[in-house]
Formats: structure tokens, sequence, C-alpha cells
């Protein structure tokens, strides 16, 4: 009885956790700032699900970099070298529950990143306003 009533407790508190999530397209971004910084991971994240290397190449700084959950390293200049199918292999890529913070021309992004029906994860970027425009520093 008391393993029942302990399974249950948890399944309510996964479909709780599940139905809380915030896409990124309904995040209320609270500056001009913000604004941008979600046109722009919204750009990456169409580039990345369609496979698109040039439009995603165009989302990072010329120093910029993505770090992938296992540890590979692929640079700005790197990415239209790769194959597409490696971006999309994991379905498609949403982000949830986005935390941005600015400090004057940098900022981060903390969100849940959904990959297709798969899984969950935890992306870190790390942006950089350069000339009025943000751009993706680092991905990890």
């Amino acid at each position: 009885m008391k393993r029942a009533l302990l399974i249950g407790v948890i399944i309510s508190a996964l479909l709780l956790f599940n139905s809380c999530d915030i896409p990124l397209n309904d995040y209320q971004p609270k500056s001009e700032d913000e604004k941008q910084i979600i046109v722009l991971l919204n750009t990456y994240l169409d580039a990345r699900n369609k496979g698109d290397l040039n439009r995603l190449q165009s989302t990072f700084h010329d120093n910029g970099v993505f770090i992938s959950d296992d540890g590979i390293k692929v640079t700005k200049a790197e990415i239209v070298n790769t194959e597409s199918e490696w971006w999309v292999m994991a379905g498609k890529l949403e982000l949830l529950n986005p935390e941005i913070k600015i400090n004057g021309k940098d900022a981060t992004v903390l969100a849940t990143e959904k990959h297709g029906t798969h899984f969950k994860t935890a992306g870190l970027y790390t942006l950089v306003n350069e000339n009025g425009h943000w751009l993706i520093m680092k991905r990890e």
C-alpha cells in the first residue's frame, strides 16, 4: 500500500513538472535585448532542426563554439563541415523554461533542451552583443 502511494506521488510530481514547461516562444521578454535574444535562439533552433548549417553558423560569434552533451566541440568555422544529420539526430530541439540573465554586452540563457520525445537536458548558452547583434559565444 505504501509503495503504491509512493509511486502515485512520484507520477503526479512528474506530470506536474512536465506540465509546467514554458516554451521559448511563450517567454515574456522584459527588454528589447531579451526580445533580440529570443529571435536569435529561435533562428538557432529552426536552423538546427532543419539541418541548415549556413544559417546555424550565422547564429554563432566568430569565436563561438558548440559543445555537445557528450563533449564534442564544434567551432563556428567547423559547423558547415559537419553532417546536417548530426544536428537533427536526436529529434526536434525545443528550448523550455529559459532563464535569461543580461550583464551589459554579455548574457547567459539557461534552458531545458527537449530533444524530440526522447529526453531532456540542460543547455547553457553564453551570448555576446557585438555591434548591436546578439550572437552565441558558447553552447554547453
